[in-house]
């Protein structure tokens, strides 16, 4: 096997672990999505992986999970109330009426909102919003959303290495200085040997 098809297959195992990463793991864990995002864009810049497709996959896994979310609540509404019973009741209620009255808007706020977006799918289908315009209105926010914080780790990224090579500059500087004061410290003392035999 050459070393190019396991690159490649590296890289096929990252994309796999970035697509079931946003489709189960995310789900399961206290890690907000922002701050996974976030990384995704700064672990693709590091690893050389292919900004589009890393996104995209991780597009797939939350689209995935929105829609059978979406589809578990209009099929079992039991289910889906144990996932909103932690929930602050007041806002859940208040949500559900903004649907009736501004469906888009609302749909967009609650795809855009930490700690909400999870529901968001939940709430829709309890609401009676159609599954084509929850897809169309869900599908692009979460387009926008990924693409907003995929960008912020990539931008994170350039900051931080520029931090890092004004460091590395300021590392060299005090080697380079390390290294005169010794010379002129071996200097000084080889003059005081010559001069004192």
């Amino acid at each position: 096997m050459h070393a190019t098809d396991i690159s490649s297959y590296i890289h096929q195992f990252s994309y796999w672990g970035i697509f079931l990463w946003f489709l189960v793991i995310e789900q399961l864990t206290p890690i907000p999505e922002e701050v996974s995002l976030i990384s995704l864009g700064y672990i693709c810049i590091h690893n050389h992986l292919s900004l589009l497709v890393a996104g995209g996959v991780s597009l797939a896994g939350l689209l995935i999970t929105d829609n059978a979310l979406f589809y578990l609540s209009v099929k079992s509404r039991r289910y889906t109330g144990q996932l909103t019973k932690n929930y602050n009741g007041k806002l859940l209620s208040r949500l559900k009426k903004d649907l009736k009255t501004h469906t888009t808007r609302t749909l967009i706020l609650c795809a855009l909102l930490p700690k909400v977006r999870f529901l968001s799918p939940i709430i829709a289908a309890t609401s009676g919003i159609g599954w084509k315009k929850f897809f169309i209105v869900n599908s692009l926010t979460t387009l926008s959303y990924v693409a907003v914080y995929v960008c912020s780790g990539i931008i994170f990224h350039h900051g931080l290495a520029r931090v890092l090579s004004q460091m590395q500059m300021v590392q060299h500087l005090v080697f380079i200085g390390i290294i005169v004061v010794i010379f002129i410290s071996v200097l000084i003392k080889f003059r005081k040997y010559r001069a004192n035999p």
